[in-house]
């Protein structure tokens, strides 16, 4: 490593370069120093990490060990999650200068059975695929990603899968990230190189940038020795080992080593290539779709930037349920730096990126801007932490009172049934939102909370679970109370005062019955108080 380090610094006196402060000093001790606190702020189990500028990698380490116990190595695979999007642009791109694809040509030209709704579904362009501005939600893919089929055809049936469906703005409009775009992207390039997707992506970019050690379907990861990733649950990294998703690949599932990334990230900083050309690279590094302030979208990269520094930066992270990757470029500063997580979690998505925008600001000769994980999941965990233990109280009281019910003679039926069906639907309710519009308000499904938050998904399932179960306990607990209750106590106490309840109502006067005629007496009927007619009195005869 100390080799490689001084030969880049060589290599950039030859060219009359300027090094970063870090590397005028001999070393990347500082950038190595920083990534390392990163990797012990994520306990990530392994990591490593690259620094390309221009043509060659200058510096590169790796820490930790992969999910078989083995040492992590350049050579060590890794998923890289959406990174594998700029690799598809690439794809697509090199058939666009072949003329064989027309960036702006319609996507129904190639895939005519693609035929979605709303406004301008008809106007869908190869272009609006790219830049995520088709109008495909991104709720649409995260619903159809991670279906880790690896039959034949399971790019084309995944495409298939989105052949009728509603748009949410007209294409061109704005910018919505959404993985189903490049699921098409990937149908388009198999029906124009006739050939699958996998294949083609191998034989004309990954090969030509020699990405050997790039993952494309099941078969080559088994043979890669793909190991586990990891995923936290609650806040620590636990192995996860889910197939390979053959179908996924286009959008995420494509795996590379830290040498393959580092090629693929020389070629966007220049390196002689025979994919793209040089103006095909600048076309796909410049954004044209807005996404916030100054950050939008290109053909396969973000387009942003330091804001503090005034230096442009172009970008794209990646991650799957167990590993995250991302490449952080500065086009200008001809500089990059590449990191790779063996472990990933959705409330540390920013920190693990800030590993890399920190390097390369080090690089650059400024400091790393604060990062952390969301505390937002932290909230969700407790909240449905306290809820499930609520709910688990609550069925434990409910089985206790139905094995030994208690007197019901002191309420009336009415008011049993009333708080029995309220209680009932109260807990529906809360399954119901805990099961589909809480994961809906990350624009995803509970399938996909299990997946990339397992803690809290399984909090989720515990709460619908806990939830239904204590809605049918209460509405048995009712029925057996309400058959228990005497009728009488209905129409005696309903109305009553609490205090009263359990007393019956004293009789008023005119209800009264009649005392028993005393011989030698007279009856007269006579008004009682408040003009009541007394039922009777009576007098002596004279």
């Amino acid at each position: 490593m100390r080799r490689l380090s001084v030969l880049g610094l060589m290599a950039l006196l030859f060219l009359g370069v300027a090094p970063p402060a870090e590397a005028a000093e001999g070393g990347f001790t500082r950038v190595d120093s920083y990534v390392q606190s990163q990797r012990d702020r994520t306990r990530a189990p392994g990591l490593a990490y690259a620094v390309v500028r221009g043509e060659q990698v200058i510096h590169q380490r790796t820490w930790g060990k992969d999910g078989n116990g083995a040492p992590v190595t350049p050579r060590t695979p890794f998923l890289i999650g959406s990174l594998a999007k700029p690799v598809t642009a690439m794809a697509v791109m090199r058939l666009a200068e072949e003329g064989r694809i027309a960036l702006d040509g319609l996507v129904t030209t190639h895939l005519p059975w693609f035929r979605p709704s709303g406004a301008g579904a008809d106007g869908i362009t190869v272009r609006h695929l790219l830049t995520h501005t088709s109008g495909i939600s991104e709720r649409d893919g995260y619903l159809r990603s991670d279906r880790y089929d690896n039959e034949p055809g399971a790019i084309g049936r995944l495409a298939r899968s989105l052949a009728g469906i509603r748009l949410i703005e007209t294409p061109g409009a704005r910018h919505e990230y959404s993985d189903a775009n490049y699921m098409l992207l990937a149908a388009v390039v198999e029906h124009v190189a006739e050939r699958p997707f996998g294949d083609h992506l191998r034989e004309t970019v990954l090969e030509p940038l020699g990405m050997t050690g790039a993952i494309t379907d099941a078969r080559i990861a088994a043979r890669a020795g793909l190991a586990p990733g990891h995923r936290y649950f609650f806040g620590r990294p636990q192995p996860y080992a889910p197939p390979f998703d053959t179908s996924g690949v286009p959008y995420g599932y494509l795996g590379a080593t830290l040498d393959d990334l580092g090629r693929f990230t020389a070629a966007q900083l220049g390196a002689p290539q025979t994919v793209v050309s040089p103006e095909g690279i600048r076309q796909m590094h410049a954004g044209t779709a807005a996404v916030r302030d100054a950050h939008r979208y290109g053909l396969g990269w973000r387009d942003d930037a330091f804001d503090d520094l005034g230096i442009r930066t172009v970008w794209h992270a990646g991650a799957t349920p167990s590993y995250h990757s991302i490449v952080v470029l500065a086009p200008e500063r001809n500089l990059a730096v590449v990191v790779q997580h063996n472990v990933y979690g959705v409330q540390s998505d920013e920190l693990l990126n800030a590993t890399a925008f920190g390097a390369l600001r080090i690089l650059l000769g400024a400091e790393p801007q604060p990062s952390g994980a969301d505390p937002l999941l932290g909230y969700l965990l407790a909240g449905l932490g306290v809820t499930a233990v609520g709910l688990g109280a609550a069925v434990a009281w409910s089985l206790f009172r139905l094995a030994r019910p208690r007197s019901a003679r002191t309420r009336s039926r009415r008011r049993m049934l009333l708080s029995g069906v309220l209680t009932a639907s109260a807990c529906l309710l809360l399954a119901a939102v805990t099961y589909a519009v809480l994961p809906g308000q990350v624009a995803t499904d509970l399938r996909q909370v299990l997946l990339f938050a397992p803690d809290a998904g399984r909090l989720m399932v515990a709460v619908t679970a806990l939830a239904l179960l204590l809605a049918g306990l209460r509405a048995a607990a009712t029925v057996q109370m309400v058959a228990a209750a005497p009728a009488v106590e209905s129409d005696i106490s309903s109305g009553l005062p609490r205090w009263r309840r359990s007393c019956p109502r004293p009789l008023r006067p005119a209800e009264l019955p009649p005392p028993p005629h005393i011989p030698g007496t007279t009856r007269t009927r006579r008004r009682g108080p408040r003009g009541h007619r007394a039922p009777g009195s009576y007098r002596p005869r004279m």
